[in-house]
């Protein structure tokens, strides 16, 4: 319930920072629609953009949406989909045999190896054993709060012994994956979502589609601008939830990707305390440096798992590797938002210029 919650909030929050920024935006060319979805990724998906036509956009949109369920399948661990290969399959055979995949899944898991050699390890999508015991306990603690507990610091640690990803092993050629360990299990929630939406915005940007934004669960990803020409205006999510105020900063953004990892998002209380899903990979546990952190950047893919990674650092080391990776231009523009518990704001360096006037 909390996760649909968090998704409708989400969602609320995104419309109205659009639809704010759209009311100069119509054009005697294009007329702009959305659609919204709440069946792919376990989340709310919100597509706006601009058309000749309702049944152009719609078409468009389906696309979208196919292509979204598709990808969900792919990456599902939690359920089978009939003969389907996914990554279910592939935890299930750890130890056992190499599990013939889809081309999809093979990019992903490439993916995650290089998200992981950037992170330093801080994104390592073979933490399944340790986050699959926060997600059961997470899951209790949600549904019968009365019995919310934390995991033991022994059973974490147990389930640690099976998270080196060395033992992913990747064969391109016969198109299959293989755990070596028997223990362990792969999860792709750090990086899963905003892997899917830049793969899809890719298919639209070579299909020769423009004046689109995709919001799938807080990834948010602008194909070019507005048919105005004028950037796409977004909101960040405000991390306090009892606010009145909708939106901790206002952004504009065009041709780039933004993601937001937070406290808010997905969490249960136990002995009164918060415990959020963003789990660090040194302590085990979910740590509260932030309430959220903000990633802005080219690739939604790399958007989503850098800011989950750029939780999990303390200020001083996230804001030096923030720093020299964006000097290093491999991601194009690279700027952070960090929002700390007391709500004070922090930025990269280049941040604020694509703070909304």
């Amino acid at each position: 319930m909390k996760k649909l919650r968090a998704a409708a909030l989400l969602l609320a929050v995104f419309l109205l920072a659009v639809l704010a920024s759209s009311l100069a935006g119509c054009t005697a060319e294009k007329e702009r629609y959305q659609k919204v979805y709440l069946d792919a990724f376990d989340t709310a998906i919100t597509i706006v953009g601009y058309a000749d036509s309702e049944e152009a956009f719609a078409e468009m949109a389906e696309y979208v949406h196919g292509e979204l369920i598709r990808y969900h399948r792919l990456y599902d661990i939690y359920t089978k989909y009939g003969t389907l290969n996914n990554l279910k399959t592939v935890n299930e055979n750890a130890g056992a045999a190499p599990v013939a995949v889809d081309e999809d899944i093979m990019d992903l898991l490439e993916f995650s190896l290089k998200a992981y050699d950037i992170s330093g390890g801080r994104v390592n999508i073979a933490m399944g054993s340790v986050l699959s015991i926060w997600h059961d306990y997470r899951n209790t603690g949600i549904n019968y709060p009365d019995r919310a507990k934390v995991p033991t610091r022994e059973e974490l640690l147990a389930a640690d012994e099976h998270s080196d990803i060395s033992n992913m092993v990747l064969d391109r050629k016969n198109g299959t994956v293989f755990l070596a360990d028997p223990d362990m299990s792969l999860d792709v929630g750090a990086v899963a979502k905003g892997y899917a939406t830049e793969k899809i915005a890719q298919d639209l940007i070579a299909k020769g589609y423009d004046n689109i934004v995709l919001n799938v669960g807080g990834n948010v990803r602008a194909i070019g601008a507005k048919a105005d020409k004028n950037a796409w205006v977004v909101g960040i999510q405000n991390p306090d939830l009892s606010s009145d105020t909708a939106h901790i900063e206002t952004i504009e953004i065009e041709g780039l990707s933004l993601a937001t990892s937070g406290v808010y998002q997905r969490y249960y209380v136990a002995d009164g305390k918060n415990y959020h899903h963003i789990i660090d990979g040194e302590t085990l546990m979910p740590e509260n440096r932030y309430l959220s952190v903000s990633v802005l950047t080219e690739d939604a893919g790399l958007a989503d798992a850098l800011s989950t990674a750029l939780f999990n650092m303390d200020f001083e080391t996230g804001s030096a590797f923030a720093e020299e990776f964006s000097k290093s231009g491999e991601a194009g523009v690279f700027e952070v938002m960090w929002v700390l518990p007391d709500g004070s704001k922090r930025y990269s360096d280049g941040f604020e210029k694509y703070i909304a006037k």
